[in-house]
């Protein structure tokens, strides 16, 4: 059941109150009703009583109605404001209209108060619903702006971590291999040719184990291949080889190939959460579990690491000075999907993310 209607009463005299009060509950809207005479009570109860409708007289004792809507729409711009006057004439009638009253009624013909209630309401929805579009696409604006950046910040980081790798790891290995090759050429007998020739088999080996690692950390082929599954198991597998910590993996065995982008999407947001539990929450254990439904694929990454303070990381995301929480909602918004995380300080931490299924494109297969 609808609540009644707040309207406040800006009025001297209680009779003209009283009839207006009629008029609208004649006209079958249900109100409730507060009455003002002065500058001081209305601007206390236009903030306690917060009204819905403000009517007006246009004539009152040491306070005027152009100056009530002045008040008004200062302190409460959102509120209709109508004049219900018997002193308002046709010129003030306009000028009231153009300092933003919705409409002027006049006490002599009351029965226009409901209708033209009713129509300030509907206005007062239709600006509401319009503000609120206008803030959620400037919202939707900023967030693309943010995350252009974030993605160029995060293509540059990924590039200069690259570089570092084959400049430390493989670049390092060739100029090893280059001098046991200046060394082969000079070697006296064969015994110490086959020593060299061993120390370069071993230098490729690690070069080649760096650059396999290097690729499956940009793209593993089995996400391509095989499917998600596949590549989550393959990389939780070698996660759990390089540390101590405890990494467990479960997929409902129903999981067949899904659309790519929610294959590389889940894949890319368990990736990162596995990363920051590792790396950041001192977890000794972490779970990894994908299930799914008629029509949705979820993703559960949850860990018993020290947790932290979401609010404070969805503000330091807003403000772009961290990316971890909205590099996740953002893979998951660009596959249509959506990410709840769920952590305190002290307690872990859950990442769910939760994608409507799509249809696999041709050519994919189930396991």
């Amino acid at each position: 059941m609808a609540e009644p209607l707040r309207v406040l009463l800006v009025e001297d005299m209680v009779t003209d109150a009283e009839l207006v009060m009629h008029a609208l509950k004649r006209d079958g809207i249900d109100a409730i009703f507060e009455r003002v005479d002065s500058e001081p009570a209305l601007n206390d109860r236009i903030g306690a009583f917060a009204p819905q409708v403000v009517l007006s007289d246009f004539s009152l004792p040491g306070f005027s109605g152009m100056a009530a809507l002045e008040l008004v729409h200062r302190v409460s711009p959102q509120t209709p404001f109508i004049f219900v006057s018997g002193t308002i004439g046709e010129e003030r009638a306009i000028e009231s209209l153009k300092s933003g009253a919705i409409d002027y009624v006049l006490k002599t013909n009351l029965a226009r108060l409901g209708p033209a209630v009713r129509r300030a309401l509907e206005h007062a929805a239709e600006r509401a619903a319009r503000t609120r579009a206008e803030e959620e696409l400037a919202q939707a604006h900023q967030r693309q702006r943010m995350l252009s950046r974030r993605l160029i910040r995060a293509q540059e980081r990924e590039r200069a971590e690259l570089a570092r790798e084959l400049h430390d790891e493989v670049g390092q290995a060739f100029t090893a291999l280059k001098i046991q090759l200046e060394m082969l050429r000079r070697a006296k007998d064969s015994a110490e040719s086959a020593t060299r020739i061993d120390d370069c088999a071993e230098i490729v080996r690690a070069a080649l184990a760096q650059v396999r690692n290097l690729s499956l950390g940009l793209r593993p082929p089995q996400l391509d291949e095989f499917g998600l599954v596949s590549a989550l198991r393959s990389h939780v597998e070698r996660m759990a080889r390089t540390g101590t910590t405890e990494i467990a993996f479960e997929a409902d065995p129903q999981i067949a190939r899904q659309h790519p982008d929610i294959e590389i999407a889940c894949f890319r947001i368990a990736q990162e959460a596995l990363t920051n539990a590792l790396r950041h929450a001192q977890a000794d254990r972490i779970r990894i579990m994908l299930r799914i439904n008629a029509d949705t694929l979820a993703l559960i990454v949850k860990d018993n690491g020290r947790g932290f303070d979401v609010r404070l990381a969805n503000e330091q995301a807003l403000r772009g000075t961290s990316m971890g929480v909205a590099g996740l909602q953002e893979r998951a918004l660009l596959a249509g999907g959506t990410v709840r995380i769920d952590s305190e300080v002290g307690s872990g931490t859950e990442v769910v993310a939760r994608f409507p299924l799509k249809p696999p494109t041709r050519g994919q297969s189930g396991h």
